[in-house]
This record gives structure tokens, sequence and C-alpha cells, in this order.
């Protein structure tokens, strides 16, 4: 990968050993997950103060991970943490996972690589509690005067969501233990 080396070094990691970890160290999300891959893969550590400040949407995610497969085309994966899903917090993850987008771009170009094949992002936590799953239906209720075609939990069960101009990406959930630990296999 061309221009590595004008990063700083705890910017990124590549998986030399066949992996690569996301780590959330702030308190709602707490978190440690690591990515397997056979393939060519890099990590970056995008986080609140160290992207790219001018850009209009000023959310990051926790991690980036470029793989490069054997045609070398390279597929985008995009990880949030969150210790518990709640509406919020989803809310809040759709948007990281826009400002993930945008920085990935600047950091494709930056890097020399080729457009992405396919984008794919994950939501990685300990606890959904989402409202659907609650008792009182009155928390159900839309506000008044908001126009919504559908409850905004409805997306967090659906494989693909809506971000920016791609349209559709493919959306994984990924369970994490109670210590907020976890592994998980790219494809």
């Amino acid at each position: 990968m061309n221009n590595l080396q004008y990063f700083v070094a705890n910017f990124y990691e590549q998986n030399d050993k066949g992996y690569v970890t996301i780590v959330e160290t702030e308190k709602q999300g707490e978190a440690e997950l690591t990515v397997h891959s056979d393939k060519q893969a890099i990590s970056f550590r995008i986080k609140a103060g160290n992207g790219f400040t001018y850009l209009a949407i000023p959310n990051t995610p926790d991690g980036l991970v470029f793989v490069k497969d054997e045609n070398n085309d390279w597929t985008l994966h995009i990880f949030e943490c969150k210790k518990t899903v709640t509406e919020k917090s989803w809310d809040k993850a759709k948007k990281q996972f826009a400002g993930g987008i945008l920085n990935a771009h600047m950091l494709r170009g930056l890097l020399n690589i080729s457009n992405f094949a396919s984008i794919k992002v994950y939501t990685v936590f300990r606890e959904d509690k989402l409202l659907e799953n609650t008792q009182d239906p009155s928390l159900l209720r839309q506000q008044v005067g908001v126009r919504i075609d559908k409850p905004r939990f409805i997306d967090w069960k659906e494989p693909n969501l809506s971000i920016l101009w791609y349209g559709k990406v493919e959306h994984t959930p990924i369970r994490l233990d109670s210590n907020g630990i976890g592994e998980f296999r790219l494809e």
C-alpha cells in the first residue's frame, strides 16, 4: 500500500498476523474486537480530532478496515462500537458510518488505491435495548409534528442500510461478551 509512511504509527495497523483490532476506550462504547482476515488488510483508528476536520460530517467511527482481495479490489469495512444500542445510539452510529465513508475516501485518495468494490458496516455492541423490545407501547408513539415513515429502529434488523450516495450497504450487528470482547472473521 502506497504512502503509509506519511501516517503516524498508532493511526493504523496492518494484518501481518492475520488480524487487526478495533478498540473503543470511551465509556459509552468500551470494546475490543479482533477482526480476522486471510487477505491484506489495514485498520485505521479515526477518532474525533484525528479525522479530516474540514468534512461537513464530523462524526467518525471507531475503526475503518481496508481489505484487498486476490483481484486487487478493495472492500471498506466500517466498525462502530456501542456498549448498549438504543434509538439514540443507533441514530448516532448511522451518522458515524457516513463520516467513516467520507474519511475512508480521503484516505483512499492519499494511499493511491482504487475505488472500493463494496462497503460493509458493523455495529459492535453488548446489549440491544431498542424500543421495539419495550413492554410500554406508549414509548413507540411518534412525536407530534415529526413525519416518519417507519420507526427509527426498523433498519436495525434489515441486512442493508442507506448511507450517503451509496444507497444500500450491508450491515452486520456483532454482539460482544459481557466484558466487551469479541472476534469476527471477514469474508
